[in-house]
C-alpha cells in the first residue's frame, strides 16, 4: 500500500482479481510485531500469463514466448535474405510463431496471450502503421506489415519500432537495476532505444533515438537516410564490410573478424568504428543524462573487443556528468532476443489488466510485496 499510494480496501480488491486471474500467488503470511491482521507476501506468477514476439532484422527475424519476468520459455531465430520481400517475411513470421507455439508445454497453453508484438526498422507512421522508407529495407515502403498476415489470421498484433522494442525487453527483464539507459543496437545498422524511469521514451511520432542517423562524419558516406557521415553508414556492420572491400579485402563480416587478429588495416577499421561509435553515444548520453548505456547485437560481441574500449573511454572521461556520477557500459544479456523479449513485453503492456500501480510494483520489483487482502 506504501508503494502504490492505494488504500487497503483498494489494495485488497486488485489482488483478489489478479489471483483470481493466476497472474499473481501468495507466498505466505509476514511475521510483523503487534496485533493485527499479518499482511500476505504477494508476487508475479511468471508463468501466469505468457506474451509472443517478434523483431525483423535486415538480416534475421527473432521469436519469443516469453513468461511475466521477461524470460524466454521457447525461443528461435530464422535468416532471410536481404532484400527478400515483405510478404515472404512475414510468412515466416507467422511460421516461426507456429514452430515456437508448438514448442510450449500443454500446461501453459492456457496461459498463453492470443496476440503478437511484432518489432520493425524505423521510421515508422503510427497513424497509417506502415513503415516509411527504412533504411536498408527495399520494398518496406509504405508497407503496413498487418496487411500482410494470412487472410486466416484472427490474433491482434501490436507493432513496435524494433529498437524501441530491444530497450523495452532489456527493461522489462532488468526491472529495477537499470531505470535510466540508452540501449544501442549494433549490427546491420545502429539503432537506438531510451527507457526513462523504466518507460520507454517513443517521442511524438513513435521514432526517438534514431541512434544511427546522427552524423558523426562531416561530408562523409552517403546514407542511405539521404545524409551523409551518419555512425550508421561510417560504423556499422555494414559499412566495415564496405569499408574492407574497398581496401582488397573480404566483404565477409565473420572473416573480417578473423583477419582482425593480425591484419593491421581491418583492425583499424574496428577501432575507427569504435571510436565513431563512442561519439554519437556520447552526444546521447550528454542530451538525455543517463545512467547506463547497453548495447546489443550478436555481432557486437564479435567485435566489442575492438569496439568496446573506445566507447568505455568516451563515455568516462568526457561526459558532462562525469564529476557527479559515471555511467555503466553494459552488455545486453538478451543478446539478440532483446528485440523479441521487447516485442512481447507490448503484448504484456497491451492486454494485462489495467491496474498500474499495483501491478507495476509487482513487475517492476524481483521481491514480493506486502499486502492484506
Amino acid at each position: 500500500m506504501r508503494l502504490t499510494g492505494l488504500s487497503g480496501q483498494s489494495v485488497g480488491a486488485i489482488v483478489g482479481r489478479l489471483l483470481q486471474q493466476g497472474l499473481v500467488e501468495e507466498t505466505g503470511a509476514e511475521s510483523q510485531a503487534g496485533v493485527g491482521r499479518r499482511p500476505i507476501g504477494v508476487k508475479i506468477r511468471a508463468t501466469g500469463a505468457l506474451a509472443f514476439g517478434c523483431n525483423i532484422e535486415r538480416d534475421r527475424i527473432d521469436g519469443a514466448w516469453i513468461d511475466l519476468n521477461g524470460t524466454p520459455v521457447v525461443s528461435g531465430s530464422d535468416l532471410i535474405d536481404r532484400g527478400e520481400e515483405p510478404e515472404r517475411t512475414i510468412l515466416r513470421v507467422e511460421e516461426l510463431y507456429a514452430r515456437l507455439t508448438a514448442q510450449l508445454e500443454p500446461s501453459l497453453m492456457a496461459n498463453a496471450l492470443p496476440a503478437i508484438g511484432l518489432g520493425l526498422p524505423g521510421p515508422f507512421d503510427p497513424s497509417s502503421e506502415s513503415l516509411m522508407n527504412p533504411p536498408k529495407f527495399p520494398h518496406w515502403e509504405r508497407v503496413n506489415p498487418r496487411s500482410l498476415f494470412s487472410p486466416g489470421w484472427k490474433q491482434p498484433i501490436f507493432c513496435e519500432n524494433s529498437a524501441t522494442a530491444a530497450a523495452l525487453g532489456e527493461a522489462w527483464q532488468s526491472r529495477t537495476e537499470l531505470r535510466n539507459f540508452l540501449y544501442c543496437h549494433w549490427g546491420v545498422g545502429i539503432g537506438g532505444g531510451l527507457v526513462i524511469d523504466l518507460d520507454t521514451y517513443r517521442g511524438v511520432t513513435g521514432n526517438a533515438l534514431e541512434l544511427g542517423h546522427v552524423p558523426v562524419v562531416p561530408n562523409g558516406a552517403l546514407c542511405e537516410c539521404g545524409s551523409r557521415g551518419c555512425v550508421e553508414a561510417e560504423a556499422s556492420m555494414m559499412a566495415v564490410c564496405r569499408q574492407a572491400m574497398d581496401l582488397g579485402f573480404t566483404e565477409s563480416f565473420d572473416e573480417i573478424v578473423f583477419l582482425a587478429t593480425y591484419e593491421p588495416l581491418i583492425e583499424e577499421l574496428l577501432i575507427r568504428a569504435g571510436f565513431l561509435l563512442a561519439q554519437a553515444l556520447l552526444g546521447a548520453v550528454n542530451l538525455f543524462d543517463v545512467d547506463a548505456v547497453v548495447i546489443g547485437g550478436h555481432h557486437f560481441q564479435q567485435v566489442s573487443k575492438w569496439l568496446l574500449p573506445p566507447v568505455e573511454a568516451a563515455l568516462n572521461d568526457l561526459t558532462m556528468r562525469r564529476e557527479v556520477r559515471s555511467v555503466s557500459v553494459k552488455y545486453s544479456t538478451l543478446g539478440e532476443a532483446a528485440g523479441a523479449v521487447g516485442a512481447a513485453s507490448v503484448v504484456f503492456d497491451k492486454l494485462l489488466p489495467a491496474n498500474p500501480p499495483l501491478v507495476a510494483t509487482l513487475v517492476h520489483s524481483r521481491e514480493s510485496a506486502n499486502v492484506s487482502h
